[in-house]
């Protein structure tokens, strides 16, 4: 029992030593509930000599252990757990926190913390009033994956990461938006749903729910495969179609999110009155999965998975080339809706951002400001802004102020015409 306990313990021990991650419920979420496709993309040979000389490591002391007389076995083990329990209090009386923040005590914190979060709770039947007449109206929600906003030209970042949607009129970015959810399993339920970053209550009411009350058909088109989290929100969808489900997790032609406009491009002469998401992998880690050769722009790019082993330099030309992707992809839809003979409006909106070496860290799903300022940008159709002027001038005078992303289910139901009547 000791061995298997020790191993998974070597396991966060590798990840928060190179990393300077802490383990957190938030991180331990992540982690639990994180499908193996994209938690796959974290493995790399630093880590598998580590883990494989642990596990030799383990084995020689289960043995050498299994050579010592019962007697003395147990003397041993009763003066370690003796110390251990004596030393716990001892320290944490004089220094709160010094042993519950670290490992091995904080995995053990978090695990609990973790167990007791209650599960999503979903108003299936919400009251729902429509407060504008349209018949005809297709709004496109496009869920992005570890954007921040400063990291976007449009919002005037150095680099030219968005040059085709800075090019386009009538682009409205959000650069002020903030969250406190740095990973997906905590960021969609919250910006999919009525549940706010400050609500308790344990009942929410998704989005889709609501749009499909107030007379919308509802497409959902993922390249993420569904976790747990919010699986039960993306399911409220009258359909759902995953375009990489059932590719192996190992698999090194993983798709690319352009792949997701064939079955949007497909849905779209059955629209009339309908949303569609689009749940891009967006700049998700590995970054050299994420974009082609074409948006290789910036160089030196990553060419380990080691993240450690990388420049700053080569960590931050990959994730801007990602976003060049980003701006042709959207791009590309802009220029499909366009050519659509009904009012229609394109959301975009990313779960969280992305650490980029502040404070030593990377990636997501820990602390950091930066992982906190997600990319929001909008754009609406000649027919729709000729036919709601008033919603266009709201949304550009609010695009000016600062607001979290609890704003964004509101915002769907403002460009709906609808109204969400909670009980």
């Amino acid at each position: 029992m000791l061995s298997p306990l020790l191993f998974i313990y070597a396991g966060f021990a590798f990840w928060g030593y190179s990393q300077d991650i802490s383990i957190t419920p938030h991180l331990l979420q992540a982690i639990l509930e994180t499908k193996a496709d994209i938690a796959v993309d974290l493995i790399n040979l630093p880590f598998v000599i580590y883990l494989g000389s642990t596990a030799l490591l383990l084995y020689g002391m289960a043995r050498w252990r299994a050579r010592l007389k019962s007697v003395k076995i147990l003397s041993l083990n009763t003066f370690v757990a003796f110390m251990c329990l004596g030393l716990y209090p001892t320290l944490e009386a004089l220094r709160p926190g010094s042993l519950q923040n670290r490992l091995p005590y904080n995995l053990v914190y978090a695990l609990a913390e973790y167990t007791q979060q209650p599960g999503l709770k979903l108003d299936l039947d919400p009251e729902v009033k429509r407060i504008k007449d349209q018949d005809s109206l297709l709004v496109v929600l496009v869920v992005g994956e570890s954007v921040r906003a400063d990291h976007l030209s449009i919002n005037g970042y150095d680099r030219k990461t968005t040059p085709k949607l800075s090019a386009i009129p009538g682009i409205l970015s959000f650069p002020n938006i903030s969250t406190t959810h740095t990973y997906t399993g905590a960021s969609l339920p919250q910006i999919l749903t009525n549940q706010g970053q400050e609500r308790k209550d344990q009942r929410y009411t998704s989005i889709y729910s609501v749009w499909n009350k107030g007379g919308f058909d509802s497409f959902w088109i993922g390249n993420q495969t569904l976790e747990r989290s919010y699986a039960p929100v993306i399911n409220t969808n009258d359909t759902v179609v995953l375009i990489d489900a059932f590719k192996s997790v190992f698999s090194f032609d993983k798709r690319k999110d352009a792949d997701l406009l064939e079955p949007f491009k497909a849905f779209l002469p059955q629209a009339s009155r309908s949303v569609v998401s689009l749940h891009m992998i967006g700049s998700h880690w590995w970054y050299e999965d994420r974009y082609t050769d074409r948006e290789r722009i910036f160089t030196p790019v990553i060419d380990s998975k080691y993240i450690p082993s990388l420049s700053s330099e080569q960590m931050i030309n990959a994730y801007d080339n990602t976003l060049v992707y980003l701006d042709g992809f959207l791009a590309s839809l802009i220029e499909t809706l366009e050519q659509t003979k009904i009012p229609s409006v394109m959301i975009y909106i990313s779960d969280h951002g992305e650490q980029l070496g502040e404070d030593g860290k990377w990636l997501h799903a820990q602390a950091g400001d930066a992982a906190k300022n997600p990319a929001y940008l909008m754009w609406f159709s000649q027919d729709y802004q000729r036919q709601h002027p008033e919603t266009l001038d709201y949304f550009k005078e609010a695009a000016k102020q600062k607001s979290t992303t609890d704003r964004v289910f509101y915002d769907l139901l403002l460009i709906s015409g609808l109204k969400y009547l909670p009980n």
